[in-house]
């Protein structure tokens, strides 16, 4: 039991110094999720990835994909479902907006609103 906790503590220890290197705020959620998803299956969560997406996202991982979809033709309008799409065999009509990443919102003293400025 203890060589397996030294296991779980190393991967988590990785997945933390990547998380605070990466600039990218929506690897950085995947690599959050990640982090929460061992550390939930280390403690015998029978669930740990849906229970994972559920604190970062608040979504079940199943939803994602759709709500992203939704948010996008929501955002973009009509014009969304032929905008910026990306047509390949395998993923036909893939839109290349993604969604807003979790980490951003959480940044300290920074308003959701936008500026005012003129």
């Amino acid at each position: 039991m203890a060589r397996a906790n030294r296991k779980t503590e190393a991967i988590l220890a990785y997945l933390t110094q990547q998380e605070a290197l990466e600039r990218d705020p929506w690897i950085r959620d995947d690599l959050r999720i990640s982090w929460i998803t061992v550390l939930n299956a280390s403690r015998g969560h029978s669930q740990p990835f849906v229970d994972a997406s559920y604190r970062v996202l608040g979504i079940h991982p199943e939803k994602v994909w759709p709500a992203i979809l939704a948010r996008r033709k929501a955002l973009l309008g009509p014009a969304g479902e032929s905008h910026r799409t990306h047509k390949t065999p395998e993923l036909p009509g893939l839109l290349l907006l993604k969604k807003p990443p979790k980490s951003v919102r959480s940044i300290p003293g920074r308003s959701s609103k936008t500026s005012t400025r003129k």
